[in-house]
């Protein structure tokens, strides 16, 4: 269905705008031809008169066509150079079967929209199943999150959990191993090779690392590294980690 909008007035637009937190919004010519050419469900495609005439064949189902103005298009985006073309999506409300995925990446309270961004095309790049996460984290469709992820946002299924003993709970009960990650050495340290599938593996928060009961409740897989550097940067060590695990078992 094709709908003409030219007012911020427009009742669509209030609606659309009075749920933009719970969907994803992806703008841009580049990135939004890259939805379209995907098997995928857009709610709306929002696009200039200009862009109108650009459009390329859709392999997308779209529900709505918006024709906009140039205001209305300023209302919706969330950048400073406003493109001339948007796609709206449902944000996917997926059920993890760790049994059925050899690995599950998980993340507690990632703050930082740059770092969930990377872990999403990170985990895209390797081939890594699935993404947990659990606590205050930074929402998926946070712009600065899409900006960074773009479409590894609709090609990682991920699940929000409460909090890291829902996520642990929900892993063991399916039969998961869970083994956690840190900056410091251990008892429980283990080499990646030994790792056992299905699994989970959890990171901590920027600042503050894994809690200190979730670290001596599961074994230990480190990085090595200078001890120069105390710490890296979590979406750095997850992305290492996804490439090893790739490397050493394949995926």
């Amino acid at each position: 269905m094709k709908i003409e909008i030219s007012s911020r007035a427009n009742v669509r637009l209030k609606e659309l705008l009075a749920k933009k937190e719970k969907l994803f919004l992806f703008e841009g010519e580049k990135l939004v031809m890259d939805i379209l050419s995907r098997d995928l469900v857009v709610n709306q495609l929002i696009y200039s008169a200009a862009m109108e005439k650009r459009l390329p064949k859709i392999s997308a189902a779209v529900d709505e066509q918006w024709r906009v103005s140039r205001p209305v298009l300023k209302k919706i985006s969330d950048l400073k150079d406003v493109p001339e073309i948007m796609a709206i999506l449902g944000i996917p409300l997926s059920e993890l079967d760790f049994t059925d995925r050899k690995i599950v990446f998980g993340f507690d309270s990632l703050q930082d929209p740059a770092n969930l961004g990377a872990v999403f095309r990170c985990a895209a790049a390797f081939g890594i199943s699935a993404l947990a996460l659990a606590g205050a984290s930074v929402r998926p469709n946070n712009p600065k999150v899409v900006r960074a992820a773009q479409t590894a946002l609709v090609d990682i299924p991920f699940q929000v959990f409460p909090d890291l003993e829902a996520l642990t709970a929900e892993a063991q009960v399916q039969g998961a191993q869970i083994y956690v990650t840190g900056s410091h050495a251990a008892g429980k340290t283990m080499a990646i090779a030994n790792m056992e599938f299905p699994c989970l593996l959890l990171f901590g928060n920027e600042g503050r690392g894994l809690p200190a009961p979730i670290l001596q409740r599961f074994p230990l897989i480190r990085l090595d590294q200078g001890q120069n550097i105390e710490s890296l940067n979590v979406a750095v060590s997850a992305c290492i980690l996804m490439h090893e695990v790739k490397r050493v078992h394949g995926l």
